[in-house]
Parts: C-alpha cells; sequence; structure tokens
C-alpha cells in the first residue's frame, strides 16, 4: 500500500507541474522534480526486490521509511534548504512510522530526520553545500541564532510528533485488540450456545445463524441466510404476519412448531431486535430442539401413570384373585358331578376357562406391578435371542406364511443382567410382531454392537400403527389384539428400564413397525466372545 500510494502521489505531482508549465506557458525549474521523481521510481524497485528477498514487515518497512527520509531531503535541498517548505512532508514519515511501527519506528523516523535535516541545513549555512543554480526561492542570509532556532523548533516538532503518534496508534492498537478479543468471545459464545439463534431483517429475511441453527434446521448457514422466514419452516407466511403483530406491542412471542412433517418438535421465542440508539432493526429468534425433551416428558407421563395404576390396582387384583380361586375350586368340583347335563357340564368348563384366563391376567398384572427381583448374572444374550427365535419358529402361532428372518452379529456376547427377564421382553416382541402380521410376512431380528450399547432390532412387514397406538404402547391393559391382555409391552418397558435401557418404536399405519431394544454397556454390557466364522 506505502508503494502504490507514494508511485501514485509522485507521479501526481510531476504531472501537475508539467500541465502548469503548459498551461501558463512559463519555464518553471522543474529539473530537480525529475531527479526525485526518478530517485522515487528507482527506490521503489528497490522496494519491491526487498520485499520478495525479506520476510520481516517490520525491516521493510524501515526501509521504505529510510528512503522516504532521502527523498524528502533531497527535494527540501533543491527547493530552498533551510527556507524550504517542504520540510513538512519528514513529519509525513514521521506519522507513517509512528502508525505503522509504533514508537519504536516513530522514534527511528524523527531520529533520521533529524539527522538529514541537521547535516544538510549544517552544509548549506557553512556553504560547504551550495544552493543548487534552478532553486524555487531565492535563499535569504541565514544568522547563527536564527540557524538554531530553526534547527530546534523542527526537532521538536518531529519528535513531538513520533511520541504523540505512536502513543495514539498504540492506544488504537490496544483498542483494536480489546475490540477483536470482545467480537471473538462474542462468536464463541454465540456459535457454542445449544440453542438456536437467528435474525431477521424487519421484512422477515434471515441475516445471521448460529451452528446450532443449522443443525436444528438441518440446513447450512449458505442455504438460510437470505431467505423469509416462512422457507425455513418455522412458521407460515400467515403465521410471521400475527406474530409480528404481537411483537409491535412489545410482547415476546414463544411457541412451538413441528418440522419435517411431524418428526421434530422445536420451541421457539421471537423478540425485537433493536440498535444501540433504541430503534428497530428487524427481530430475533432463538429456538430449540425439544424432540428428545418430549420423549422423555412422554417417557415420565408414562412412568407416573403405571406408578398409579399399580398403587391402586394391586390390592383390587388380589381381592379379586382370592374369590376368583374360590369360584374356579367350585366349578371344579361341581363339573366332576355325574348329576350335571352335557349342557351343564359345559357350562362349567367354560367357567374353568375364563377363570384360567382371568387368573393368568391377574398374574401379568401383578408381575407388571410388583416385578419380580431382578437375579443379575452374566449370559449370553445373542443365544438367548437365538432361542427365543427357534422357539416362535417352532410355535403354534406361525403359518406357513411367516418368516423370520434373523442377523445376529456378533453371534455370541456376554452381558450382565436378568437372562429370564430378558428372555421375557424377546419373546413379548417377537409374539407381538407375528400377531401384526395376521395374513403372513417378515420379521427380521439384527443385533449390533456401539461403543455405548448392545442393540436388538425388531422390524415387521405388518400393519404398523397410528400415533395414537404408539403413544399408548407401553399402557397396561391398551392392545390392539383381541386375544392380548395388554400388559406384555408395560411388562417388557418396564424390565427394559430397569436394566438401564430403552425402548424405541418407529411406525406407520400399513408400512410396518420398528422396535429397538437398547442395552447400555456401562449397565448390562461388560465384554465380547470371539467366535471364529
Amino acid at each position: 500500500m506505502l508503494i502504490a500510494v507514494r508511485v501514485v502521489v509522485v507521479t501526481t505531482l510531476l504531472l501537475a507541474a508539467l500541465i502548469i508549465q503548459f498551461t501558463v506557458r512559463e519555464l518553471l525549474p522543474i529539473n530537480y522534480l525529475y531527479t526525485t521523481a526518478g530517485v522515487t521510481y528507482a527506490l521503489t524497485l528497490c522496494y519491491i526486490w526487498a520485499g520478495n528477498v525479506i520476510a520481516s514487515r517490520k525491516v521493510n518497512l524501515a526501509i521504505q521509511t529510510a528512503g522516504d527520509l532521502l527523498v524528502e531531503t533531497l527535494l527540501v535541498y533543491f527547493t530552498g534548504g533551510l527556507d524550504s517548505p517542504f520540510s513538512f512532508l519528514y513529519l509525513v514519515s514521521i506519522i507513517t512510522a509512528s502508525m505503522l511501527l509504533y514508537r519504536r519506528g516513530g522514534l527511528f523516523a524523527a531520529s533520521g530526520a533529524v539527522i538529514l535535516y541537521g547535516v544538510l541545513g549544517d552544509l548549506m549555512f557553512l556553504d560547504v553545500l551550495h544552493q543548487p543554480e534552478q532553486s524555487w526561492f531565492i535563499p535569504t542570509p541565514w544568522t547563527a541564532s536564527r540557524l538554531y532556532l530553526n534547527m530546534a523548533t523542527n526537532f521538536a516538532g518531529f519528535y513531538a510528533t513520533a511520541l504523540l503518534t505512536s502513543y495514539i496508534s498504540e492506544k488504537l492498537q490496544k483498542t483494536a485488540e480489546n475490540l477483536a478479543a470482545l467480537r471473538a468471545l462474542n462468536e464463541n459464545v454465540v456459535a457454542s450456545i445449544p440453542s438456536g439463534l437467528l435474525t431477521l431483517s424487519p421484512d422477515g429475511v434471515a441475516t445471521f445463524v448460529n451452528p446450532a441453527g443449522s443443525a436444528i434446521l438441518d440446513r447450512d448457514a449458505g442455504s438460510i441466510i437470505g431467505r423469509r422466514i416462512s422457507e425455513l419452516e418455522l412458521f407460515t407466511e400467515e403465521e410471521w404476519e400475527q406474530i409480528r403483530e404481537r411483537l409491535d406491542t412489545g410482547a415476546i412471542f414463544r411457541n412451538e412448531c413441528e418440522l419435517k412433517n411431524g418428526e421434530r418438535c422445536v420451541g421457539y421465542a421471537v423478540t425485537p431486535l433493536n440498535t444501540i440508539e433504541g430503534t428497530a432493526s428487524g427481530y430475533t429468534v432463538i429456538f430449540q430442539d425439544l424432540t428428545e425433551m418430549k420423549k422423555l416428558e412422554s417417557e415420565l407421563r408414562l412412568k407416573d401413570r403405571m406408578a398409579a395404576v399399580g398403587e391402586l390396582s394391586a390390592g383390587i387384583a388380589h381381592e379379586i384373585r382370592n374369590p376368583l380361586a374360590a369360584i374356579a375350586g367350585s366349578a371344579q368340583v361341581l363339573k366332576k358331578s355325574d348329576a350335571l347335563s352335557p349342557q351343564e357340564q359345559r357350562l362349567m368348563s367354560i367357567i374353568l376357562k375364563e377363570s384360567e384366563r382371568l387368573n393368568k391376567s391377574i398374574a401379568d398384572f401383578l408381575r407388571f406391578v410388583r416385578p419380580q427381583e431382578k437375579r443379575t448374572t452374566e449370559f449370553d444374550i445373542a443365544a438367548s435371542l437365538s432361542e427365543t427365535l427357534d422357539l416362535l419358529a417352532n410355535s403354534a402361532e406361525l403359518s406357513a406364511d411367516h418368516r423370520i428372518e434373523r442377523v445376529i452379529a456378533p453371534p455370541a456376547y456376554t452381558v450382565a443382567g436378568d437372562a429370564d427377564q430378558i428372555r421375557q421382553v424377546f419373546w413379548n416382541l417377537a409374539r407381538n410382531a407375528v400377531q401384526a402380521m395376521p395374513s403372513g410376512g417378515t420379521l427380521r431380528v439384527t443385533t449390533e454392537v456401539s461403543d455405548a450399547a448392545y442393540r436388538i432390532v425388531f422390524a415387521d412387514s405388518g400393519r404398523g400403527m397410528t400415533e395414537a397406538d404408539q403413544r399408548r404402547l407401553f399402557q397396561p391393559f391398551r392392545t390392539n389384539f383381541p386375544s392380548s391382555t395388554g400388559l406384555g409391552m408395560a411388562i417388557s418397558y418396564r424390565i427394559v428400564q430397569e436394566h438401564g435401557g430403552r425402548i424405541d418404536v418407529a411406525s406407520r399405519a400399513g408400512f410396518g413397525t420398528v422396535i429397538t431394544v437398547t442395552l447400555p454397556q456401562g449397565v448390562a454390557g461388560s465384554r465380547g466372545l470371539a467366535v471364529a466364522g
């Protein structure tokens, strides 16, 4: 930049002198100006060469400052020496050095100016160096006192300019560093917060988004900035207009919305954005992905409902079970009587059958509200899963149109937990999948081991579930199958929870269901068994 500015200034001065000379038809003494311009151009080539050879920025600036002082001394000599009005050019070099090299550079330039101007003045005062013949100014006799006064004022001006300019430059540098640090801190804070931050212009066009906002919206910043808010799926155009009307009253707008056809829930707050002066400059949208939080809330509500049902129903179940046992025993005795007709015998059989079914339902319910104590042992979970699938494959519930596919990898894996309870979970999930395919279909069971969990996936090609069915899937006595008690999935859910795992459900009506059981290795997993083949 200095090289370019220097060349432009010298060329402009030279052209201006030529234009004046040809305009007024008067020969001006500009031969020395040619010499000065030539020296400047020659030094410029040296600066360019030095910039390519010397890597240090400070050294290059010092070289250019020294060259400028020499050119300025030459110009002062040609234009009157001590009477020259161009001595102020020393101040330009001093200010430049002070701004770019701070105090040390300013004092270096001031000292160079003092030495060159002092030597030039002394040589011309002592008549060792004569005034050029074509000087622009007629020299006047100088006395010793006038010389000393001129030198003192110029030297004082040089050093004062260097100190003052370098002081201001250093203050500006510190201020710029503080502003840069503050800006970097602000950017780091905005980039580190887990919530999305989106700023909008007054007409609803996105002007900024932080990394968390890009991740939540599943778009990069380039595809967000410059788009209207209605194109980002947060609000429709009509909703945005309603929000703006409320914001104009000074209120903060809070709400929730769904992204990607209801797969994700996002909570947001919209506030007006004002400048430091208090004038409106747009809007700020702070939003957060609430999908996992909603799932946790749903799980907590489910646990609360289960606890309430258990506390209320445990006593009722016992009260029903006692008279039920009496009824079943009495029916069993009456059935053995020869005095009963065939019709009465059939009715007694129905009573016994329904009593047994009701007793099984009560037993399942009591197992749900009062689960057995978990007996933690090390067992091969992959082998337990394979055995459960073998039992199901040979059960009467499977027809010729059902097919079970399995990909169990690794084929053996040891975990710590209650083997019977985990096997019960596998049986309930696999049996439910088969019941969801009354006309036949494929049940695919796969496993995988990640860094933190052992994961089992049950995927069927059955009739699937609606969102309402999924919400009530793990609730007791809620079932989609006529022959089921509605407790199998609730018991499975509770067992997995007690083992520190989780059950995730993904389903669409008519497209089958995928249920994933995840058991964390820190609780349920310990080590794997290496099996060849």
